[in-house]
């Protein structure tokens, strides 16, 4: 392995881990500014489920602040990731369990989301940024909080 692709698998593990790191503060804005401007999220859940898309970085910020702004708390935590690299552009799958705590009725409900991204990262200037990435949600659980 060249010292490039070394720095290049860093650079992109350290992109997922900002994703997640970002949600987590609720900045939504910098999150979006992680993809390419023309960048595609797509989610489902399940393997099977309907494939839903999101396109643009403007409609992604959007998305994310619906998702995490409304919550209580927000936490990520990320498993495995590998990736291909081929130059400029490259793929990924990466693991991650998100739980969003939301009031639902003055109770607070907690939502695990265990999470499969696979993703396409392309270098520009420099700098990785996620092109595409497909969420899928393998389990949702909700619960109450106890405290």
């Amino acid at each position: 392995m060249t010292n490039q692709e070394m720095m290049d698998r860093l650079e992109l593990r350290e992109l997922v881990d900002i994703f997640a790191n970002l949600a987590d503060e609720k900045d939504a804005k910098s999150q979006g500014d992680l993809f390419l401007e023309d960048g595609k999220l797509e989610f489902q859940m399940g393997y099977d489920g309907e494939i839903n898309n999101i396109v643009g970085r403007e409609a992604l910020v959007a998305a994310f602040t619906a998702t995490i702004e409304p919550c209580i708390s927000v936490y990520h935590l990320n498993g495995q990731h590998t990736v291909e690299i081929n130059g400029d552009e490259a793929t990924g799958t990466a693991y991650c369990q998100a739980t969003l705590v939301n009031d639902v009725e003055g109770k607070s409900i907690v939502t695990v989301n265990d999470v499969r991204y696979a993703d396409e990262y392309e270098k520009k200037d420099g700098k990785w940024y996620i092109k595409k990435r497909r969420t899928t949600f393998l389990i949702s659980e909700k619960h109450e909080l106890n405290a």
